[in-house]
């Protein structure tokens, strides 16, 4: 396993009723790329207005608890 960084951005309408786009970071435990994009749209389920940008290796190696 990896760790991968994926960049999500999402519209969220704020107090005027404005809709501003919003990019969120996420560290994903995956094998590759494409397992660490499925796993944002399993956690995103019912979530309409968010898109995958980007997916990266992150250089980190291990997670400490």
């Amino acid at each position: 396993m990896e760790y991968w960084q994926v960049t999500v951005q999402l519209e969220h309408e704020n107090d005027r009723g404005r809709v501003q786009k919003v990019k969120e970071l996420y560290l994903v435990d995956a094998v590759s790329a494409t397992d660490a994009e499925a796993k944002i749209y399993v956690e995103f389920t019912g979530e309409s207005n968010f898109t995958v940008i980007g997916v990266n290796r992150s250089k980190i190696l291990k997670v400490l608890e």
